[in-house]
């Protein structure tokens, strides 16, 4: 087992990444036959337990270096996008199905983008668009009433993908889709088909899909085309606002209108192609859908297991909104600290992004480890936080560990070592708008509902396609006992 710090290792005497602890393999295949999909966050942690916080396992002859542990991790995050990127194939297939942004961007490209989504998620761009999010989580609370009334079961997680598209799509892109309302609508599962297949053809051997299409590949191209239409009309609706309002150039209302405002920039450095309009719209889209979802999802999951951190939510609740059904703005509902820590205890214990995957982007060492340029990496961002070196009685449900004051006798708390959002240059950017989400739905649900399991004797398993989400959830709300 190999367990190494951050000290830098002369070039000279650092290992090679096939001398690294790690599962046997077979001769071509390397450890293929050993990897599910949709289990894959999983095998890795496993194998981390076995074989420490550096080991290597193989891709067919490729050989895959996995990190886990918090100082080296730290280290990548914080040197990214200089020293290391994303895999270059997960950029190739996402620019290949024509939604690069922000998110597959590499170099300046990154940084001129970056800078431009950003504005959509200052503080007072949140603030501007908390009207908005409220009349949303007052939607879902009447879904959810709806329910109840009926003494019907839940899918949870299908309701907040449905919120969380209504939410990204009217504060980035000034529109209201009202999926709550309206109820099924393909969107969401567009969008789950195509991450799906991102995630399948990012870690495939060889590009099969160029030469031979699976019908999971022909459905994902189909669900891409359909969604991808969508936006347009979207684009195309916004930049009709433009044209006649021209005034609105100057103090755009969206990022999407600050997105084609930066289209027709003068600075060629400011400009923005077409193609880049669209694959951050489609990034937007994506990113704001799953992750929130699933974490919320992942929330309520731990509230139905645990009575008591519903009873504390609904204490905090009641005492801080008064009269209020919602907390009144971001700042509002920042004061809600234990339902804030229960986010917190949800992202570190279910990230909806459990594994990082990067390459070298030139020569270099990492801890005792030679890598030359290319070479690939998988960075375990959960199991980081999942450590007792890091936290606590780290495998339990835990959310006081996050209050400051920190309670008596808490024990070790590591905060680098949670990165369900990332560290460094590239931390995710819609940070502060799903943290906001999550108090918003967490403070509807804990003063209007009771929430319990449908099924408690049914297992709620981790799923991973490109996010990692909860499969077989299924609860019950009824009105809160007051």
């Amino acid at each position: 087992m190999v367990n190494v710090g951050a000290e830098v290792i002369p070039a000279a005497s650092a290992r090679d990444l096939s001398t690294l602890p790690g599962p046997r393999r077979l001769p071509f295949l390397g450890n293929l036959l050993e990897i599910r999909p949709t289990q894959l966050h999983l095998t890795l942690e496993g194998w981390s337990r076995t074989y420490g916080d550096l080991y290597t396992f193989w891709l067919g002859r490729r050989p895959i270096l996995v990190v886990s542990n918090v100082e080296l991790v730290q280290r990548v995050l914080r040197e990214r996008p200089k020293e290391f990127r994303r895999w270059s194939t997960l950029q190739e297939v996402i620019e290949e199905m024509g939604f690069g942004g922000v998110f597959s961007a590499e170099g300046d490209q990154w940084t001129r983008q970056r800078r431009l989504v950003m504005s959509a998620f200052t503080p007072g761009q949140l603030r501007e668009s908390h009207g908005v999010i409220s009349t949303i989580t007052r939607r879902l609370r009447e879904r959810w009433r709806a329910a109840a009334a009926r003494g019907e079961p839940v899918d949870a997680r299908r309701d907040l993908t449905h919120y969380t598209v209504d939410v990204t799509t009217a504060v980035a892109f000034g529109m209201d889709m009202n999926l709550i309302e309206r109820g099924v609508d393909p969107l969401s599962h567009q969008i789950e088909t195509i991450f799906a297949t991102v995630s399948r053809r990012a870690s495939a051997p060889f590009p099969y899909w160029r030469h031979l299409k699976l019908p999971a590949d022909r459905a994902a191209e189909q669900a891409l085309s359909e969604v991808r239409g969508r936006m347009l009309d979207i684009i195309r609706t916004a930049r009709a606002e433009l044209d006649r309002d021209p005034a609105r150039a100057t103090a755009p209302r969206s990022l999407l209108e600050a997105m084609l405002v930066a289209r027709d920039a003068e600075d060629p450095k400011a400009r923005l192609s077409d193609q880049e309009v669209l694959g951050n719209v489609l990034t937007l889209l994506f990113a704001g859908e799953d992750t929130t979802a699933d974490t919320m999802a992942w929330m309520l999951h731990f509230m139905a297991l645990r009575p008591d951190v519903q009873a504390r939510m609904r204490a905090e609740v009641d005492a801080e909104l008064g009269d209020a059904d919602l907390p009144e703005g971001p700042e509002h509902a920042q004061r809600l600290r234990y339902l804030g820590a229960v986010a917190h205890e949800t992202l570190r214990l279910k990230s909806a992004a459990p594994v990082l995957f990067l390459e070298a982007c030139a020569d270099t060492t990492l801890g005792p480890v030679r890598l030359a340029a290319g070479a690939r990496m998988i960075v375990l961002m959960r199991q980081v936080g999942l450590k007792e070196e890091s936290f606590h009685d780290a495998a339990s449900f835990v959310p006081e560990r996050w209050l400051t004051p920190r309670p008596a006798g808490a024990g070790k708390h590591d905060p680098r070592a949670a990165l369900a959002f990332g560290s460094g240059p590239r931390v995710c950017p819609g940070r502060a708008l799903s943290l906001i989400e999550s108090a918003m739905v967490g403070a509807m649900v804990a003063r209007d509902f009771d929430v319990s399991l449908a099924d408690p004797g049914r297992p709620v398993k981790e799923l991973f396609g490109f996010t990692m989400k909860p499969e077989g959830l299924v609860v019950r709300f009824s009105p809160r006992r007051r």
